[in-house]
């Protein structure tokens, strides 16, 4: 499974924030927004119309759409997300038309039936109910900015890989290449490895090149400095005791 940042450094990082205010959303909504697809780009009816489109114009993560959106039917189905409005879509004589049913009256029978672009749910239970399945990473944020920039204050869960569901970041080139460091050395960092560690010169290196916006040897140092777990100074390689 891809997480938001992924899908969004995959489609190019879109700029989807004017979609920010929008409280209740469709399951088509939200799934187009969290692959990060702009659902205005879509025309909304029924099901079977909506993936048509999908296959024909097969924009970047059009195949996770459509997982998502059948995840999401699965999940109020049974009522582990909850909406405040679920459509049916049904078929006579006359054709395709739509049936409201409230959610204590769905079950599984319904997710083959549920429509996407008509059922409704809110941004917030969206947002939790991707948080328990890991589609948000963690990030380094909140920085002690001083003078020197030589440490980090805290980590904690961040979202600013979706202009979907969070509130606006504020944010830098030395913070955007400060969180680029650890994904790329550090995220996966174990002191009691004998993997060598990365040297200071070649991360910074690999700032210079991805952050060209970062300009200065100072300023690529500091930030490696505070990316560097204490034990990995300057970059060696682990002596392995007999």
């Amino acid at each position: 499974m891809a997480t938001i940042r992924e899908l969004y450094q995959n489609a190019g990082n879109p700029n989807l924030t004017h979609w920010k205010d929008i409280k209740i959303l469709s399951i088509a909504e939200a799934s187009l927004l969290t692959c990060a697809i702009n659902p205005i780009d879509y025309e909304f009816d029924y099901n079977s119309n909506l993936v048509f489109q999908l296959k024909h114009k097969k924009p970047i993560n059009w195949m996770d759409c459509l997982m998502l959106m059948r995840a999401l039917v699965e999940a109020i189905a049974t009522q582990e997300l909850k909406s405040p409005l679920i459509v049916l879509e049904r078929e006579n004589d006359f054709g395709y038309y739509g049936e409201s049913i409230e959610q204590s009256r769905t079950g599984i029978d319904d997710i083959d039936t549920m429509s996407y672009p008509k059922t409704k749910i809110h941004r917030e239970e969206l947002k939790e109910w991707l948080k328990k399945r890991d589609y948000f990473e963690q990030q380094l944020s909140v920085i002690d900015v001083e003078s020197t920039l030589e440490k980090a204050k805290s980590f904690y869960p961040h979202n600013n890989e979706i202009s979907l569901l969070p509130e606006p970041t504020y944010t830098t080139p030395a913070l955007d290449a400060l969180n680029g460091v650890v994904q790329e050395f550090w995220i996966n960092y174990d002191p009691e490895s004998n993997l060598p560690i990365p040297k200071q010169s070649v991360v910074e290196e690999w700032i210079k090149e991805n952050y060209p916006d970062v300009q200065g040897a100072a300023m690529r140092t500091y930030i490696d400095k505070i990316c560097r777990h204490p034990i990995a100074k300057g970059g060696r390689i682990k002596k392995i005791n007999p």
